[in-house]
């Protein structure tokens, strides 16, 4: 079995290389840009989405976005499970940077083929020491493929380990706080503040007034009750 991972601008260098399945994932605004497969290929796959987590999901600049997709996940899987036996055959898997997508990828190949979780990961990462799989499509993967959260477990802590040795945080964290300040006054805050201005008898009877009214009511009883205790023993 030969694994290879790579940068999109680097596929040309595999042209003459054992390469027997080749796995192509490419932003779709790169559709129509021609790219030669190696010569020795026999099976291709091609995938369109851009290379985002969910994480980045959540935040509203990504909208517009291509995310992975279970379809997406779905077809690695099934073009895995074509490759076993897994003797004789070598894999190039690419993106555009050759370390998110492409190793995500083809970790989820290489588990759909027959290999343990733990063997497809250290596989990949020998083939590719700088890669952060992406958690989006091995969170997928493991949906599919029964894993339990293995896969997308061993790729957080993989990507929380890689960004502690060097030295700076997560960028995906930092987009994620970003937005979290950017947002508007959440709706709790809202409601706080219109309470605020109802009259009280109407603040009794909805929302956190009525939260705070069963509140006072329960403290009115206990004072009465101490009350009345004083009074006989008085």
């Amino acid at each position: 079995m030969r694994l290879m991972v790579c940068p999109r601008k680097k596929v040309p260098d595999f042209v003459e290389a054992p390469v027997t399945h080749f796995v192509s994932l490419i932003d779709p605004d790169e559709v129509n840009t021609f790219l030669q497969p190696p010569h020795h290929t026999r099976q291709r796959l091609q995938l369109v989405f851009h290379d985002l987590d969910d994480i980045e999901m959540t935040l509203p600049r990504y909208a517009k976005y291509s995310a992975p997709t279970e379809s997406h996940v779905l077809s690695l899987v099934d073009f895995g499970k074509q490759m076993a036996p897994l003797d004789d055959w070598g894999l190039l898997t690419h993106c555009e940077a050759g370390i998110s997508r492409s190793t995500a990828a083809a970790i989820t190949l290489l588990v759909s083929a027959g290999y343990a979780p733990q063997v497809a990961f250290g596989l990949v990462r020998k083939a590719c020491p700088q890669m952060l799989p992406n958690r989006r499509i091995l969170r997928i993967a493991d949906t599919l493929l029964g894993t339990g959260g293995k896969l997308h477990n061993m790729a957080q802590t993989y990507r929380h380990k890689a960004f502690l040795r060097a030295g700076y945080e997560d960028p995906t964290n930092v987009l994620l706080r970003e937005a979290t300040a950017a947002r508007p006054t959440s709706r709790k805050n809202v409601l706080d503040r219109l309470f605020a201005f109802l009259r009280p008898g109407w603040r009794n009877r909805v929302g956190t007034g009525a939260k705070m009214r069963g509140i006072d009511l329960q403290q009115t009883a206990r004072d009465r009750r101490a009350a009345g205790k004083q009074t006989t023993s008085s």
